[in-house]
């Protein structure tokens, strides 16, 4: 009966009504593919370029007396994490006041990773991590079909994640990604290795390093998950952050009509100096 009806649709409606039906990466982008054959695509700029924006609500149960931001970033990608502005913890619920942060969303990530960072106040390079949740890419696309069927109502495509407390020696981490910008990780490795190969010593890579991090990682959380059971567990998350997923258009709409915005009077190119 879907199939009768779509014979009174216009070729609009029932482009929109195939893209919504989407739920999963290679359904979207097989209709995305589809739509662009015919030249319907601009018709639906829901399987066009896409950003997921996360719209951060409320922090809920801080566990910190510090000032804080988060950070957002999909894996695997090369891009630079997206920040939040910072915000002060108190005894109730934290307004987040609605702020979004856009990441870029082409299917091929298999995780959305949040971090809330402890602001030190000086630089950025030496604030750390104290809490973070990793969200798989098939419950984004959960929340985000949600939020694409019920675009008015908060509620859908809204969760509340937990994020868990950072060990130090993983917040460190974090500065390797201002360290590379000045010093490649792969040239600090091979001086390592150069000077282990001098003096007989066997110095681990970092992979060798990441995988003996990610077996102990496992193992905590193995026992972790048995001391839950047995009723030994304690609360070592950070704080709560209700967040909605959505899947926005990249908007274009001004590329063209650069000539026709108004130059800031402070800057006026035409005035002499």
């Amino acid at each position: 009966s879907s199939r009768l009806r779509t014979r009174a649709q216009t070729p609009q409606q029932w482009a929109g009504s195939a893209a919504v039906e989407c739920t999963s990466r290679d359904d979207m982008h097989q209709v995305a593919s589809f739509l662009d054959r015919i030249g319907l695509l601009e018709c639906v700029p829901e399987v066009g370029p896409q950003v997921l924006r996360l719209t951060l609500i409320t922090a809920a149960h801080v566990q910190t007396r510090s000032d804080f931001y988060f950070e957002a970033w999909s894996e695997p990608g090369d891009g630079y994490p997206k920040n939040s502005r910072v915000h002060r913890p108190s005894a109730g619920a934290v307004d987040l006041g609605h702020e979004t942060l856009e990441i870029e969303w082409t299917g091929s990530a298999t995780d959305i990773v949040l971090h809330a960072v402890e602001y030190k106040g000086s630089k950025q390079s030496t604030d750390l991590p104290i809490g973070e949740v990793r969200i798989p890419s098939s419950a984004v696309e959960k929340y985000i079909l949600e939020a694409r069927r019920n675009p008015n109502d908060l509620r859908f495509g809204t969760r509340t994640l937990e994020l868990s407390a950072v060990e130090r020696h993983e917040a460190l981490r974090r500065r390797l990604r201002f360290q590379d910008a000045v010093l490649p990780g792969r040239w600090f490795t091979a001086i390592l290795s150069r000077v282990g190969a001098e003096t007989g010593l066997h110095i681990p890579s970092q992979a060798e390093l990441d995988k003996l991090r990610d077996e102990n990682k496992a193992l905590r959380g193995e026992n972790s998950a048995l001391k839950s059971v047995q009723g030994g567990g304690k609360r070592t998350s950070m704080l709560d952050i209700a967040v909605r997923f959505e899947l926005v258009p990249k908007h274009h709409d001004l590329l063209g009509f650069q000539g026709l915005i108004r130059q800031a009077s402070f800057q006026d190119l035409r005035q002499e100096c």
